[in-house]
């Protein structure tokens, strides 16, 4: 449904959705509307001044004088019928029309008799509320008070404008300034990333050089920990949060072998989204337990095979990962006697990198290890 304010036609819609737009409604006394309807009231000699938006159920009062309340329903309203039509609207002595003469507040207390209105027109004309003054008394406004209404109507929707704008410049400089701080926080975390990135290529180029006796074996040795460390890498520059799922991490590398039987591996345990600064330690972990299981473990063997656990153990303020990597049906374990390349690799950035306790246990079945680290940061 249409209405017509002068030759501009309008929906309630648009107008309600224009009014919304000035995020005026609800908001507290402000001294530049609560001075205009003192001048109002003053310049037309009324005892009641108001600066009236009118919303979907109500008419709420953005500055009053001399009413003493800040809204009334909407079926008590006179604006709501002075926003239909341009320029002043005026009621004489609302006893006398048929429109107001039932309305609670002219039956009533405060027994209104007079009032004279100006809409609140947007640049669109779409008609917000109204400036209007009201008195006790019957009476008329004379030419010069009529003028005054509609300057100070004016003036209210000038201070509205203004007021958008500011509202609008500073929700752009609190967006710049949290896109600033989001920027300077992947920054920092970037760097951090790099650091330990470089410790662990560090560690595997030194751990491989001490550990190869060819070069070809130095060269496969330190390509596939970076590969891993590479596709980890990945992960964490796709993902929105900077994060990776640990499950991800364990599939990315446990998949190959999970093709030759349905309980060859087996992931159980909640949701944990690893930060970068675990995700690059943990990734080159399982890739270390994943290919030590295939070359002398569990995935060695077809009747062999993997089980993940993990859980999330919560104390007083401090979250930490407990995850358990146990595998089953593959040669005999024996502990072995000197610590291979993987295994001082794996330890080293679990215990310098995630501050992760870890334990190694040979079970005549297989491997049993255990990564205990803090979950800092976690809600």
């Amino acid at each position: 449904m249409s209405e017509t304010m002068g030759h501009v036609p309008w929906r309630e819609s648009d107008r309600l959705a224009a009014l919304r737009d000035y995020d005026i409604l609800d908001t507290p006394p402000e001294p530049e509307f609560d001075n205009i309807v003192a001048s109002a009231a003053h310049l037309c000699d009324t005892p009641i001044a108001l600066i009236t938006l009118v919303d979907e159920h109500r008419q709420w009062f953005k500055a009053e004088t001399g009413i003493g309340i800040r809204e009334t329903p909407l079926e008590m309203s006179v604006c709501k019928l002075a926003i239909l039509q341009p320029g002043l609207f005026v009621v004489p002595d609302a006893t006398q029309d048929p429109r107001f003469a039932a309305n609670p507040l002219v039956a009533g207390q405060p027994h209104l008799r007079f009032y004279a209105g100006v809409p609140l027109e947007t640049p669109q004309g779409l008609p917000l509320g109204t400036v209007c003054v009201l008195s006790h008394q019957p009476r008329e406004l004379c030419d010069r008070q009529g003028y005054i209404l509609k300057s100070l109507a004016r003036q209210v929707m000038t201070l509205l404008e203004l007021r958008r704008v500011l509202h609008q410049r500073d929700e752009a400089i609190a967006a710049h300034e949290r896109l600033e701080a989001r920027q300077s926080l992947l920054i920092r975390e970037l760097h951090h990333r790099v650091r330990n990135t470089l410790a662990t290529v560090q560690s595997i180029i030194d751990l491989s050089a001490r550990s190869a006796t060819t070069v070809h074996q130095f060269t496969q040795s330190v390509t596939s920990r970076l590969r891993s460390l590479a596709r980890t890498h990945l992960m964490i520059t796709e993902a929105e949060g900077q994060t990776v799922p640990l499950r991800d991490l364990l599939c990315l590398e446990l998949k190959p072998f999970d093709d030759t039987g349905p309980l060859r591996i087996l992931l159980s345990g909640p949701d944990v989204d690893l930060p970068s600064e675990m995700a690059i330690p943990f990734g080159i972990a399982i890739h270390e337990l994943t290919t030590n299981a295939a070359r002398y473990g569990a995935l060695s063997t077809l009747r062999g095979r993997v089980e993940v656990s993990w859980t999330v153990l919560t104390v007083g303020n401090s979250q930490s990962l407990h995850l358990e990597w146990v595998e089953r049906g593959g040669p005999l374990a024996e502990s072995p006697r000197h610590q291979g390349l993987g295994s001082r690799l794996l330890k080293r950035v679990l215990t310098t990198q995630v501050r992760a306790e870890v334990t190694t246990n040979y079970q005549p079945d297989g491997l049993h290890f255990i990564i205990d680290a803090p979950l800092e940061g976690r809600d």
